[in-house]
């Protein structure tokens, strides 16, 4: 399952997956799953053509600009030439681990622009109070809105959103303060919250 645009929050087997315009997700033949998206979502969905069935485990798939413009083009056209030339690239394509992309990034009218702020700069410390002023709304739908397009509070959130973006920060061997930093976090906060939240600390990560 691919986005063409909006996103899609999926669980598969009790595994969370998001499915956006930089995420695809292969879902295992016969794998039990269910979706929750926004209201801009549109899919595109693949089913590979016998005798060449696709991998029996379900994953994320990482897209390229390229995969994309192929993904595109099957869904407008359907075609059958399409259709090879994408079994070849998504079995090609590098996988991503559902740990990276689990935080939904909705974009309804009230949600999104609060997405597109911490996307451009995750240290982004407007409140719901804040935000609720900016968009003419009240702090109750805002928190309301968060809830229904993710599953998660505002709070939660937020902290799933830094603490994903830091990881491949801390897998290039950037210093846990200087990570911390930058997705707006204290460096005893973002210890305490990366370890609830992944199992272990960001320093364990880093050392990996």
């Amino acid at each position: 399952m691919y986005a063409a645009s909006g996103t899609c929050a999926l669980d598969v087997a009790g595994t969370p997956f998001t499915v956006d315009q930089r995420t695809a997700v292969w879902i295992a033949a016969g794998a039990e799953h269910s979706a929750r998206f926004d209201d801009e979502f549109v899919p595109v969905s693949i089913l590979p053509a016998p005798p060449r069935p696709g991998p029996g485990n379900t994953h994320a798939l990482l897209v390229s600009p390229a995969l994309r413009t192929l993904l595109l083009r099957y869904a407008r056209t359907d075609e059958f030439a399409a259709l090879g030339q994408l079994g070849a690239r998504l079995r090609e394509a590098p996988r991503t681990s559902a740990l990276t992309r689990t935080v939904p990034l909705p974009r309804g009218t009230l949600t999104g622009p609060v997405v597109a702020a911490f996307e451009a700069d995750p240290s982004h410390d407007s409140t719901l109070d804040d935000w609720a002023a900016t968009l003419h709304c009240s702090v109750t739908s805002l928190r309301r809105a968060f809830l229904a397009e993710t599953g998660l509070s505002f709070t939660e959130w937020r902290t799933r959103f830094r603490i994903e973006l830091s990881i491949p920060l801390l897998e290039r061997g950037t210093q846990v303060s200087t990570v911390a930093a930058r997705v707006g976090m204290t460096h005893n906060g973002f210890t305490n919250a990366f370890r609830r939240t992944i199992g272990h600390t960001p320093m364990a990560h880093r050392a990996a």
